[in-house]
């Protein structure tokens, strides 16, 4: 004998306390999974700076061997004609009241040194005899250089961070510049240690018998993106990890001789250390943004 149940009277389906347990649950898991998106995004980008610098070392290396000694020319300085000072260098263009920053960094993070006539005929022994400045009495078709972050920010041209150095037929505010005695660049106050390995003989970076290594933009405008010259690379690598309206390449550093007095004393031949990333880390630690052992992105 079979019993027959009815069914009709039984309710089924979730109640509304079960229904906002499951609700809370799938928030927090969305919350979760967004912030690790974020973190994968973040951390894939730091891969792809750190294959950017070891292209870029390869790069430079290629051409002067390829070129027979010879390094490319045109980097961008990094500075603006008759700046005299790091407050020029970092922002180009720009008063210091201001607060814009072009490429980043803090005034602590360069400084700068002006170039005599031994270090300029070195670096033109190495084929570096022209550097690219900005020039804020400069004017393109629909832009002019007199601030150069206002004329970033603005919607009426084509002016962007990372071609700044360029002609202002390129849509820029750079100017070439041949190198000469007096000539400001940026100088490397990170140490040689986080470099090369082997510290410094005294813990300031100006000190007496320290190395001076001089930093520069790799732009647009260098010599290594022309694929007419033997070795030129294709594409102009983009350091991404910056605001909308700073400076985006990376930097070569180069060794041009060691301190005396606060001058150089030139050394017999400029030799290239390396790639740092827009923010003047290295290659190291970058590699510890991507890993997660060192969050400053």
């Amino acid at each position: 004998m079979y019993k027959i149940f009815n069914h009709k009277n039984r309710m089924s389906g979730f109640t509304l306390l079960e229904l906002l347990v499951v609700m809370a649950i799938l928030a927090a898991v969305a919350g979760t999974a967004t912030i690790a998106l974020k973190d994968t995004d973040a951390r894939a980008a730091a891969a792809a700076h750190v294959a950017m610098m070891d292209e870029l070392n390869k790069g430079v290396h290629t051409y002067r061997v390829l070129k027979r000694n010879e390094l490319p020319n045109r980097f961008d300085s990094l500075m603006q004609l008759g700046a005299t000072d790091t407050t020029d260098a970092v922002r180009a263009g720009s008063t210091a009241a201001s607060g814009d920053n072009l490429l980043g960094w803090d005034a602590a993070d360069a400084a700068t040194v002006a170039l005599d006539a031994d270090t300029v005929a070195v670096l033109g022994d190495a084929g570096i005899n022209t550097l690219m400045y900005i020039d804020t009495t400069a004017t393109g078709a629909d832009h002019d250089c007199v601030d150069v972050n206002e004329t970033i920010q603005s919607r009426t041209n084509a002016v962007v961070a990372n071609n700044i150095f360029m002609s202002p037929e390129a849509n820029g505010c750079g100017s070439p510049e041949a190198l000469v005695a007096g000539s400001i660049v940026t100088v490397w106050t990170g140490g040689s240690e986080r470099l090369t390995g082997t510290p410094d003989a005294t813990a300031t970076y100006n000190d007496d018998g320290n190395p001076v290594y001089i930093q520069l933009g790799v732009g647009p405008s260098c010599t290594l993106f022309n694929t007419r010259e033997l070795g030129g690379m294709t594409t102009v690598p983009v350091y991404r990890h910056v605001g909308g309206d700073q400076y985006g390449r990376f930097i070569a550093i180069f060794e041009v001789g060691t301190w005396d007095t606060g001058a150089i004393e030139a050394i017999d031949q400029v030799e290239f250390i390396g790639v740092v990333d827009g923010a003047l880390d290295t290659k190291e630690e970058e590699l510890g943004e991507w890993d997660g052992t060192r969050n400053t992105i």
